[in-house]
């Protein structure tokens, strides 16, 4: 399947301002940049357009950490797949708290936010080797003890694939093992429709949540609502955080 076509950014976002702002994030991580780097990856990614707009508006915000679910993760100790890594900024702070370094799986469909990742935090040379990329999910089953999918769930708009997602989630995940992510989501009983631009495709409500995870096989899903920064006047979601569990 092709990659999408590049989103342009919302209205009053640019890419030289949101640009600057991500390094400035990224800095505060102890990143040094050369002089003239701001200028080089500007002219970069004013060529070959930035895929994911949204990517660089939060890069250097890792979302694990926050995640309900997280200092369960830090104590345990088998092999973590991030399911749909995007830029990396999960797994870099997995490293930063002290995760087994061994125990960690990056995977995405496409290079692109990977590659940003590496450009804004000038870390490939060290964390390359952590990330795999597949147009297919390509790990056999019962391989991982945890599964994370961070802002994934709202942005398949196909219902089949939306479906093998989580399937391929079950199966990647060992008896007793631990799915858990966040995603946009609706508040209230009915899912309202996205904007058609800059709106995420899938918005489900709770309901739609838990039940998309129990149909795939998971048991007892506990669904946390947390407040949305929006990005744009129109965004008006929720973020839904989610950890399930595949039986023993």
């Amino acid at each position: 399947m092709p990659p999408p076509k590049p989103h342009r950014f919302p209205p009053g976002k640019t890419l030289p301002e949101e640009l600057r702002i991500a390094m400035k994030r990224i800095e505060a991580y102890g990143v040094v940049y050369p002089d003239g780097y701001y200028q080089a990856l500007l002219e970069k990614y004013t060529r070959e357009e930035v895929r994911y707009p949204h990517i660089l508006m939060i890069i250097g915000q890792p979302r694990i950490n926050n995640h309900f679910f997280y200092p369960h993760v830090l104590r345990r100790t088998g092999r973590l797949l991030d399911y749909g890594c995007g830029t990396g900024d999960n797994v870099r702070q997995l490293l930063r708290d002290g995760f087994p370094r061994e125990m960690i799986t990056a995977f995405d469909i496409n290079r692109a936010s990977i590659d940003l990742g590496f450009d804004l935090y000038c870390d490939q040379g060290e964390i390359s080797d952590l990330f795999t990329v597949s147009g297919t999910l390509t790990f056999g089953p019962a391989k991982f003890e945890m599964v994370y999918s961070a802002s994934v769930f709202h942005v398949i708009a196909d219902d089949q694939e939306f479906g093998t997602y989580i399937a391929n989630a079950w199966s990647v995940l060992r008896p007793g093992g631990i799915f858990f992510g966040s995603t946009l989501g609706q508040a209230g009983e009915a899912a309202a429709p996205s904007p058609e631009e800059w709106g995420p495709p899938r918005v489900m409500t709770k309901e739609q949540l838990a039940g998309s995870l129990t149909g795939a096989g998971f048991v007892s899903p506990e669904i946390v609502q947390r407040h949305h920064v929006p990005h744009y006047i129109a965004d008006n979601r929720c973020v839904f955080e989610f950890c399930t569990r595949k039986p023993a």
